[in-house]
């Protein structure tokens, strides 16, 4: 059988760019809890010592964000709980979008050589998936991300069932 992309592919395409793009904005979350809680100030007042020994070495005070202190390490360490558990949950709402981009396009794009319609459809449902996974995880922490986590597996398992089951003509 040879494999014939229908004109309805285009909206896969499209719905994988989006996905893409959708995870960059992501790092907006990230952003806004890391600035907000290593400011200018909390370096000031917390790492006097090491503020100067980043300027005699580089020529500038510590990076505002604490950049590459991914808020684990020592630059994180004085951070109240709030602004500590902020910036976890933004972080971990970030990587585990990271952790399930590269299945989600691929299944996308493939599952959409044989069901395109569906298969764009079912990317739709991962992104608000993801959306709702995201806003309920930084808002709520592990408890708010049910609703997006059901929606981006069952998108998920169908992308899976769909690719094999289409894939067992070619």
């Amino acid at each position: 059988m040879a494999l014939v992309v229908s004109p309805e592919y285009g909206y896969c395409i499209a719905i994988a760019v989006a996905t893409g793009f959708h995870y960059t904005m992501q790092t907006v979350g990230v952003a806004k809890a890391r600035y907000s809680a290593m400011s200018r100030e909390y370096f000031e007042k917390h790492f006097a010592a090491e503020n100067e020994a980043h300027k005699k070495e580089f020529g500038k005070p510590i990076a505002v964000g604490g950049h590459p202190d991914n808020g684990l390490g020592r630059l994180s360490s004085k951070l109240d709980f709030i602004s500590w558990i902020k910036l976890q949950n933004a972080q971990r709402v970030h990587l585990n979008y990271l952790e399930g981009l590269t299945p989600a396009i691929a299944n996308l794009l493939l599952a959409g050589l044989f069901y395109p319609i569906t298969s764009a459809s079912l990317g739709v449902l991962n992104l608000v998936g993801r959306q709702l996974y995201a806003s309920g995880y930084r808002a709520k922490g592990p408890d708010g991300r049910l609703y997006g986590f059901l929606l981006i597996n069952i998108a998920q398992v169908s992308f899976t069932g769909m690719g094999i089951f289409g894939g067992r003509f070619v």
